[in-house]
């Protein structure tokens, strides 16, 4: 086969690889959805979150494309945003680009590949997936875990549909 029938080939090996052949290589658990996708709601969950994370580190473990760590990172004194689906962030290159403040770091893995290298004060997870796994994994980097949505559902139950809170404890 020719060099470039070769590398064409490679290339189009590497674009079908699923997903889940990723997550499985990668040891990730959670499922593949975004939770916070408008800017607003960053805002507004930063928000909630600021008289907790105001002057200080925050690890934010499955930061998607990243709008609440950016919102989290003009309160806080430095945000690592920590996301292993590699697609996230360059589906939000261009905001990225032109929003992301000097204060706010994008990490590219599994959380757990990180271990060691950053520690935070508190550690957020704003997620509806692997919860529990997450929650332990924040824990090795922060003495706080903060679970956004769960406190939500603690706080107004009556706010959230009756199926989602009775699987919560399992996601």
């Amino acid at each position: 086969m020719p060099v470039d029938q070769q590398s064409a080939s490679v290339i189009n090996d590497e674009e079908s690889t699923s997903y889940e052949e990723f997550a499985e290589r990668h040891n990730i658990r959670a499922a593949p959805y975004l939770t916070v996708t408008e800017w607003e709601t960053a805002a507004m969950i930063a928000d909630r979150l600021a008289p907790r994370i105001q002057g200080k580190v925050v690890v934010e473990i499955g930061g998607g494309i990243g709008l609440l760590s950016v919102a989290m990172g003009s309160i806080a004194q430095r945000v690592y945003c920590i996301e292993a689906n590699p697609l996230w962030s360059m589906t939000y290159a261009r905001f990225l680009l032109h929003k992301k403040p000097r204060n706010v770091s994008f990490l590219c893995g599994a959380a757990d590949e990180f271990l060691g290298c950053i520690r935070g004060d508190v550690a957020v997870i704003c997620t509806h997936s692997d919860v529990a796994g997450m929650k332990l994994v924040g824990a090795q980097f922060a003495k706080v875990v903060i679970d956004v949505y769960g406190e939500m559902m603690e706080e107004n139950p009556e706010g959230f549909d009756p199926w989602a809170r009775s699987v919560r404890p399992f996601a």
